[in-house]
């Protein structure tokens, strides 16, 4: 799928933006090849990077410089599209007319081509500063039904989506978790894709996990990403930094008020795990209490209310990322994509992510977030 996208980003700005200039052939060859640099970006990081396809073992400021290449690829193209769209109108209105294009009509096009491509080198820069920045708090209160009076006002800390990796190293989660512990949660959950590569190059970064504090404990559940990472080892490392890992699995937390239960992505089954299933996550759970699902994907989120939970915390989508483009991300989850969803009688929260993916580290209108959510009685 990424070599069809690229393939796609490289046909269509060679055709658009490249074959139009008035340049020799080998300029145009030059450009060419740069333009398939940034395109297929990640399977060649991947023959330098070692087998990790997501997370290549690289130096920070070549992850950063091919991030920012793709970024502005990626971005031209959709603004070459927009551009296209108010040109074919034009070429409409001129067909109307009876009227021809000029040598002028090229030779502005070729300009505004320019001019977008200048807009996207600063979209994606300043995209980059803000996704790779440290996460601003977001509180959130949510109602949600068979809260227990005596765990009205109760706080959850939710992260998701820290994606250690090249670029996302433990200076930056010690901060993510010093913002976290100054909230005073009364739970921390973190909902998956804690990081991009192996427990023996990255596992030093998610140390700082370790400091965080909440009064009921610090819970998680993997994302597809841990999948793709070293599955077996990071849920063997994971534990070691205190957080108690939840496998289609639940526990009794919040004074026994929270019903927390945590299952796995649905990227397993094909990685030949065991499959998310929410039904076994909540076998033998009481009646009383709220429950709460964690899950890494919103996707499951009808499932989830047609088995009574009361709230589930999600993440993966990253909050879409860019404005206008998080619609068609909240096309590939169901819908969901960032912030508060009611779902028959459940609430789903879904997070922009405290951290961002190195394969590409923009943010541009959706911040990333560390959430406290503070859960009130459903009136």
């Amino acid at each position: 799928m990424i070599l069809i996208f690229g393939a796609l980003l490289a046909v269509y700005v060679f055709c658009r933006a490249i074959l139009p200039l008035r340049l020799k052939w080998g300029w145009k060859a030059l450009l060419a090849v740069l333009l398939a640099v940034a395109a297929f970006k990640f399977h060649l990081l991947h023959l330098f990077g070692g087998p990790m396809f997501f997370s290549p073992v690289l130096p920070e400021g070549v992850l950063l410089a091919a991030a920012w290449l793709f970024s502005v690829l990626f971005l031209f193209f959709f603004l070459l599209l927009a551009a296209d769209a108010a040109r074919l109108l034009y070429l409409l209105v001129l067909f109307c007319l009876r009227k021809k294009r000029t040598e002028r009509f090229r030779i502005i096009g070729n300009r505004v081509n320019l001019v977008l491509l200048a807009f996207a080198a600063v979209l994606a820069t300043v995209g980059m500063v803000g996704g790779t920045g440290v996460p601003r708090v977001k509180e959130e209160t949510i109602s949600v039904n068979h809260l227990p009076d005596g765990a009205d006002g109760l706080a959850v800390a939710v992260l998701a989506d820290l994606h250690v990796d090249g670029i996302t190293r433990a200076d930056c989660i010690r901060k993510i978790v010093e913002r976290t512990n100054a909230l005073n949660p009364d739970i921390v959950i973190i909902a998956g894709d804690f990081v991009d590569g192996t427990v023996p190059v990255h596992g030093d970064d998610l140390r700082p996990l370790a400091d965080l504090k909440a009064r009921y404990g610090v819970f998680g559940v993997p994302g597809n990403h841990e999948y793709y990472s070293g599955y077996e080892e990071w849920m063997k490392f994971l534990p070691t930094l205190g957080i108690r890992m939840l496998h289609n699995e639940h526990v009794l937390t919040g004074g026994d008020a929270v019903v927390l239960a945590g299952v796995t992505d649905p990227v397993a089954g094909i990685m030949g795990k065991e499959v998310p299933d929410i039904r076994k996550a909540l076998a033998g759970a009481p009646e009383k209490g709220v429950r709460i699902l964690a899950s890494h994907q919103p996707r499951l989120a009808p499932e989830a209310a047609a088995h009574g939970v009361d709230l589930q915390v999600s993440g993966h989508t990253h909050g879409g990322m860019i404005a206008g483009i998080d619609r068609l991300v909240a096309r590939f989850n169901e819908g969901f994509v960032s912030g508060l969803y009611t779902v028959g009688e459940m609430k789903l929260y879904v997070s922009n992510g405290a951290g961002i993916w190195n394969g590409f580290p923009i943010r541009i209108g959706v911040p990333s977030e560390i959430v406290l959510i503070r859960l009130r009685k459903e009136e």
